[in-house]
């Protein structure tokens, strides 16, 4: 509504204790009340007389906004006639009120987009706090044991003298320390020899998935995948339109034989050979040798993701496929995310020599070098010994805490929920009735505060009973009684007779 002395501001509102000069808030305010339509353009504005007695201001904090609203074309002053706002923002309204059009994606933007909707829909990581009440969700470590005061010293060593190649923008393989700490590291762990130029350090392990997407496979191009398997992996193939071939996992790993009848010339083959995930299997030799052949014998390439390989609790890990390769066809994928902590968004991949000026010419169009204060701090971390001793503290408190989760859902859901301890990793398969479906279950779950993934999420074909992965690593042994209890009473709120 229009009064004679012009359009009455009664929007604005100032708040006198606020830092915020008063003229500023002002010009903001008046700001958004055109952007938004609520001021179309044309319109006239009180006088600066009217305006100084109704929001309590002096002439001087008004003109200074006014000033600026009129330098910036919001505000038209007409000698003898008032202030207008400008011609330009006429219409606002009617654009405000005009139905959006969805924004046109590429292709790529379009199947990512989708992809993501159908495999992230279910279960959101927006709605979950380290905090929760109940959390089961598998590949978290335990937060509260990670060893901060370490860290933080090591940190402040850079920081309190920051060097130029600190502050930098880093090299392409990432630094050199790292590099060479993980040449060591994966020698004496893993059994594999490579040359620091063989290292490129990357922002986790989907970063090294999705280069390798790009460096490896054109469209339709076929690619073996565990069945069930790595989501991520499998997503960052699908976006590039890869052609998925699933394989069943067995007792020994990757089914190869499905693989040469379903389709031998496949690009690539994605494993997780440590410890299958999310299965927890760990491939035998003859099955590594097996894949191995098949990919030197073609033109297929082996992504090995050694998925929670250092956490091992019962015998000795075998070599890694790479430290078996003698055809130079597998690239060997790690990350810190589960042995340190996942938002320090490090990874590392080994490359075959004859991949890695390729793979470094993608990584330099797509990002820089992940930040070389936390790649400085972890290669002090894991030169200085800290690193080790954290693998063995860390696998014998997952240890105790699996032991104690098993007892209570064995306790309290026996007969409900099949469970058996698992060797490596930080989750369990909690296995169903076949009548109970496994993604309506985690979602009814997560309603009540109670997370945890259905296996049914990472099946392209579905040959296994229902399933819940149940991650032990978060919960502290003493707390897992109380933990189990809430996840009893949320199943029998949902309807489950235990």
């Amino acid at each position: 509504m229009k009064s004679p002395g012009g359009m009455l501001l009664t929007g604005i509102e100032l708040d006198r204790s606020s830092p915020i000069p008063l003229y500023r808030q002002l010009y903001l305010q008046v700001r958004k009340q055109i952007l938004s339509g609520r001021l179309p353009g044309g319109t006239r504005l009180p006088s600066t007389r009217t305006l100084c007695k109704e929001l309590g201001l002096s002439r001087i904090t008004l003109l200074n906004a006014f000033d600026e609203l009129t330098a910036e074309g919001f505000l038209a002053p007409r000698t003898g006639a008032g202030t207008y706002v400008g011609r330009e923002w006429e219409g606002r309204n009617a654009a405000a009120d005009t139905p959006r059009k969805p924004p046109r994606l590429s292709s790529l933007g379009q199947s990512v987009l989708s992809l993501r909707s159908e495999h992230f829909g279910g279960m959101s990581y927006a709605s979950w706090a380290p905090e929760c009440p109940t959390s089961f969700l598998p590949s978290h470590p335990a937060y509260d044991a990670f060893p901060l005061p370490v860290w933080r010293r090591l940190m402040n060593r850079h920081l309190r003298q920051p060097t130029k190649a600190m502050l930098g923008y880093g090299e392409l393989k990432g630094l050199l320390r790292l590099r060479e700490a993980l040449v060591e590291y994966v020698f004496d762990a893993r059994g594999i020899e490579c040359s620091v130029d063989q290292v490129v350090i990357v922002s986790g392990a989907q970063q090294a998935f999705n280069i390798l997407a790009m460096l490896l496979l054109d469209g339709q191009d076929g690619v073996w995948m565990e069945d069930p398997g790595h989501i991520a992996a499998r997503i960052a193939f699908q976006a590039q339109g890869a052609r998925l071939v699933p394989l069943r996992i067995d007792d020994q790993g990757l089914d190869v034989q499905q693989g040469l009848r379903d389709c031998p010339d496949a690009r690539l083959a994605f494993t997780t050979p440590s410890r299958q995930h999310p299965l927890g299997t760990t491939m035998s030799y003859a099955r590594r040798q097996e894949l191995i052949e098949w990919a030197g014998r073609g033109h297929g390439w082996i992504v090995e993701d050694d998925c929670d390989s250092e956490f091992r609790y019962v015998g000795r890990s075998q070599p890694a496929l790479f430290a078996m390769d003698q055809w130079q066809k597998v690239i060997y994928v790690g990350t810190f995310s589960k042995v340190l902590y996942p938002s320090l968004r490090l990874g590392y991949v080994i490359l075959p020599e004859a991949l890695v000026e390729p793979f470094c010419a993608i990584r330099a169009v797509m990002d820089r070098s992940p930040s070389t204060l936390h790649q400085a701090t972890t290669a002090d971390f894991m030169a200085e010994g800290h690193f080790l001793g954290h693998i063995r503290r860390m696998r014998a408190l997952y240890q105790a805490r699996q032991e104690s989760l098993v007892e209570q859902l064995r306790r309290h859901l026996d007969g409900f929920l099949e469970v058996n301890p698992v060797v490596a990793g930080l989750h369990l398969i909690g296995w169903l009735d076949e009548t109970v479906d496994d993604a309506a279950l985690a979602l009814g779950l997560a309603r009540q505060q109670i997370y945890t993934y259905a296996l049914g999420d990472y099946c392209l074909k579905r040959y296994l009973p229902p399933g819940l992965l149940i991650g032990f690593a978060g919960t502290p042994a003493e707390q897992a009684g109380e933990k189990v209890e809430a996840l009893a009473r949320a199943l029998e709120g949902l309807g489950h007779h235990l």
